[in-house]
């Protein structure tokens, strides 16, 4: 009954889907065919809140409201979930969704995560589903009244667990504000209102203050590696993290998220790079494999020490710490104007 899925774990990095994915595994090796087939997303995530099939549930009052049931939300899927009552037991398939339940205070409902959840760190004591392998029966066996999963990377799956008569709310944001409605959607369908309005508040605050902050300022021209020799172009929520921050992704010729072409980054110049960084999967080695890359010595962010880190989890994960790495870019493109 266990499902062999065919990524490795640098492709959850090109998720937002990485996942941010997404999904967030992340590795040094390529994985190819996989970080490239993560631009099949959707715009549903960000309309799943307007979907709601009982009245008076406005993202604006969501401080004071109760989520009125039965609840019938459209997923990223395309599929009509509904909601009898709140979900008193909850899985987690990507560290996300893992974030997300456990920021507006569903924490204690999880019953199984996803090898990768490791934030919050009350996450790595969860019963394990499974890592690039999700294992169906640990998710049949945890009885959870909702699973929450990530389409663009998981689409099996989720079908193979509807065929078992398992709930299932997919998600694939493909912007900052879809990745708060999303937030704002995991606290409506647990009757955790306050507690998500309270989170996405926040990041709404942390992107204003960057986009306050740069109002008028000139883009500078910036480099993106989010997993060793890939980068992110247009259309997809990384692109527009660099954008928000004030930066002008020389990526964003192409769509999605694709293996380069050194010669094409040599030739765009950028004036700032940022790379992916963790302790356990990348450690430096996107760093490194810039530094040593023929040619690269000669771009203007290499020659003027202007070479960032950015820390993967953060960075790979649509979860409610996405404006906070959107604040880590933005001091590093502008230093000077974000504080």
């Amino acid at each position: 009954m266990k499902r062999s899925l065919k990524w490795h774990k640098s492709s959850w990095l090109a998720m937002v889907l990485l996942f941010a994915l997404a999904l967030t595994a992340c590795g040094t090796n390529g994985g190819g065919n996989a970080a490239a087939g993560s631009n099949a997303e959707t715009k549903q995530e960000g309309n799943a809140a307007g979907n709601n099939t009982a009245a008076g549930n406005a993202a604006d009052n969501a401080g004071d409201a109760k989520t009125v049931y039965p609840l019938t939300l459209k997923d990223s899927t395309g599929t009509d979930v509904t909601f009898d009552k709140a979900p008193a037991k909850i899985a987690t398939l990507v560290p996300s969704e893992t974030e997300a339940v456990y920021a507006v205070g569903a924490g204690d409902r999880i019953v199984g995560v996803d090898d990768y959840s490791d934030y919050p760190e009350e996450a790595k004591t969860k019963p394990k589903l499974g890592d690039m392998n999700i294992n169906l029966e640990a998710v049949v066996a945890a009885k959870p009244d909702v699973v929450f999963a990530h389409s663009s990377i998981q689409s099996k799956v989720i079908e193979e667990l509807r065929g078992l008569n398992v709930k299932v709310f997919a998600s694939d944001p493909k912007s900052v504000d879809e990745v708060i409605a999303k937030i704002d959607t995991v606290g409506q369908i647990l009757d955790l209102q306050a507690g998500a309005k309270q989170v996405t508040d926040q990041m709404k605050a942390e992107k204003q203050q960057v986009v306050d902050a740069l109002k008028g300022t000139p883009l500078k021209k910036v480099y993106m590696e989010f997993s060793p020799g890939w980068t992110v172009g247009s259309g997809e929520y990384m692109d527009e993290l660099v954008t928000l921050a004030g930066g002008d992704n020389v990526g964003k010729a192409k769509a999605g998220w694709y293996e380069i072409d050194p010669e094409a980054i040599i030739k765009a110049n950028p004036e700032v790079i940022l790379y992916a960084k963790d302790d356990e999967y990348l450690k430096n080695s996107i760093y490194d494999g810039i530094i040593k890359r023929p040619g690269f010595k000669e771009i203007g962010a290499v020659k003027n020490g202007q070479v960032f880190p950015l820390d993967n989890n953060m960075i790979s994960r649509v979860g409610p710490r996405l404006t906070k790495v959107l604040l880590d870019m933005a001091k590093a493109i502008h230093p000077d104007l974000v504080k």
